[in-house]
C-alpha cells in the first residue's frame, strides 16, 4: 500500500506574516545547539585521561555514555508536549539551565556511578533543546526557507564537537579533565540572558499550540503511520552508526599512536567535516530530495569507514578521512529531523522532530553500549569502528523507499 504524503509543513497558520528570516532567533538557536554539541562529546574527549587517572577500563565509561543518551531520549519524546504546554521559549531557557548544571555536576564527580547520574541530568537538558530550537527557528522563517534554516541551526551539532575537539586537548592538558565540563557549564550560563532577550515565538504561532495538537498519536493519523515508522527506523540506524564513531574516535586515535591529549583532534576532524556536511546538505536539498542526498552520503560514509579501519595511515591521512566521515555522517544525521520538520502539519513539528531524534538517540544509546561490549571482549578500536558500516548499509536500503513512498524532501524550485 502507498503511504499518503504528509502535509509539507506549510500550513498558513504556521508561517503567515513571516516574510523574512528573523536572524536574531536563528543565531541564538545556532549558539544554543552549538553548546549542546560541545557538551554532548565532552565525556568522550575525557575518557582517555580518565582511564589513566581513575585506573578503570574504557569499557566502564559505556555506562555514563549510555545514561547521557537515556536522558536525551526521555527529553526528546516529551519535548513536544512540554513546548505546547509552556511554550518553546521557556523550555529552551530551562533546558539550558539543566544541561549547564549537569555539566558542572559531571566535573565534580569522582566515580562511574555518580558520573552516570550527572550525565543523565545533562542528557535531559541537552535533549529538550533540539526539537524546540529547530522548530522555533523554522517558524521564524518564511515557508520556502524553513528547510534550509532547520539545517543551518542543526550545524551547531557539528560546530560544537569541532570546537570541543580543538580546545579539549589544550584544556585537559593544562587544567585537567574537569575543565572541559566547567567550560560546558559556564558558556550556556553566559548565554542565558541573550536567550531570555531574543528567543520569542512568532505572533502567528504563539496562540495556536494546544497540547493535544502535539500528541504523538497525530504522527500516525491520516495515513501518516508508514511514513512515521520508516522515518524513525532510518533515524535509528544512522544515529547508531554515528554514535559508534563519536564515542570511540578518541580511543581509535590512541590506537593509531596519538597521545591522550592529542586524541581530541579526531573529534575535531569529525566536527569540522560535519560543518561541511551540514552546508553540503543545505546546498544539495535545494535541488534534490533530502532522502536521496542522504542515501549518497551514507554510501560515501561506508567507503571512508572501511578505508579508515583497514588501511595503515599517517596522521594527516587519518584526520582527513575522519573529516570526510564527519561530512558524510552529519549530512546523513541531519536528514531525518529535517524531513520531519517539513513533513507534518502545524502544531506537530516539535513533536515530529522530537520523536524522530528520540528514535535516533535509541540508536545512539545502542552504539556506545555495543562498542563497550566489544571493547570488553578485546575487539580493537578499528574493529569497533568497522561495525559502524552495518547500520549505514541498512539505511541505504530504507531511505530510497521512504523518499519514493512519501515524496518527502522534494526539491525546491530553482
Amino acid at each position: 500500500m502507498n503511504a499518503a504524503i504528509p502535509d509539507q509543513g506549510n500550513s498558513p497558520s504556521s508561517t503567515v506574516g513571516v516574510t523574512s528570516v528573523r536572524w536574531r532567533v536563528v543565531l541564538l538557536a545556532f549558539l544554543v545547539v552549538f553548546l549542546d554539541g560541545f557538551d554532548a562529546v565532552s565525556l568522550g574527549l575525557s575518557i582517555p585521561t580518565l582511564t589513566r587517572e581513575w585506573g578503570v577500563s574504557s569499557a566502564a565509561f559505556a555506562i555514563p555514555l549510555t545514561t547521557t543518551t537515556i536522558g536525551m531520549v526521555i527529553a526528546y519524546t516529551t519535548a513536544g508536549q512540554l513546548c505546547a504546554r509552556f511554550g518553546r521559549r521557556k523550555v529552551i531557557l530551562w533546558s539550558t539551565v539543566v544541561f549547564a548544571a549537569g555539566s558542572a555536576l559531571t566535573g565534580l564527580m569522582t566515580s562511574i556511578p555518580a558520573m552516570s547520574v550527572a550525565r543523565l541530568v545533562t542528557g535531559a537538558g541537552l535533549g529538550m533543546i533540539i526539537p524546540a530550537v529547530v522548530s522555533l527557528a523554522a517558524d521564524n522563517s518564511p515557508p520556502h526557507r524553513r528547510e534550509s534554516i532547520a539545517i543551518l541551526v542543526s550545524l551547531g551539532l557539528s560546530a560544537g564537537p569541532f570546537a570541543a575537539g580543538v580546545s579539549g586537548g589544550a584544556l585537559i592538558g593544562s587544567f585537567g579533565w574537569t575543565s572541559v565540563f566547567w567550560v560546558g557549564a559556564a558558556l550556556p550560563t553566559l548565554l542565558l540572558p541573550l536567550l531570555w532577550w531574543g528567543m520569542h515565538e512568532p505572533a502567528t504561532v504563539a496562540a495556536t499550540n494546544p497540547v493535544e495538537s502535539a500528541s504523538v498519536r497525530r504522527l500516525f493519523a491520516e495515513s501518516r503511520g508508514p511514513f512515521t515508522l520508516m522515518l524513525w527506523a532510518s533515524a535509528l540506524l544512522i544515529y547508531l552508526s554515528t554514535a559508534v564513531m563519536t564515542a570511540w574516535t578518541p580511543q581509535l586515535m590512541v590506537s593509531y599512536g596519538f597521545t591522550p591529549t592529542e586524541a581530541p583532534l579526531g573529534t575535531a576532524a569529525l566536527g569540522f567535516g560535519g560543518i561541511l556536511g551540514g552546508l553540503t546538505l543545505a546546498a544539495l536539498t535545494t535541488r534534490f530530495r533530502t532522502g536521496n542526498v542522504v542515501v549518497v552520503m551514507c554510501a560515501f560514509d561506508v567507503v571512508l569507514i572501511v578505508l579508515l579501519a583497514r588501511l595503515e595511515l599517517g596522521s594527516t591521512a587519518i584526520l582527513l578521512l575522519l573529516g570526510g566521515v564527519g561530512l558524510a555522517k552529519i549530512a546523513s544525521v541531519s536528514g531525518p529531523p529535517v524531513i520531519a520538520m517539513v513533513s507534518y502539519p502545524n502544531g506537530l513539528e516539535t513533536s515530529a522532530v522530537g520523536w524522530t531524534v528520540a528514535f535516533g538517540r535509541v540508536g545512539s544509546l545502542l552504539g556506545p553500549a555495543f562498542g563497550g561490549v566489544l571493547l570488553a571482549l578485546d575487539v580493537s578500536a578499528r574493529g569497533i569502528v568497522l561495525t559502524a558500516c552495518v547500520p549505514v548499509l541498512a539505511a541505504v536500503v530504507l531511505l530510497p523507499f521512504l523518499s519514493r513512498r512519501t515524496g518527502a524532501g522534494s526539491p525546491r524550485p530553482r
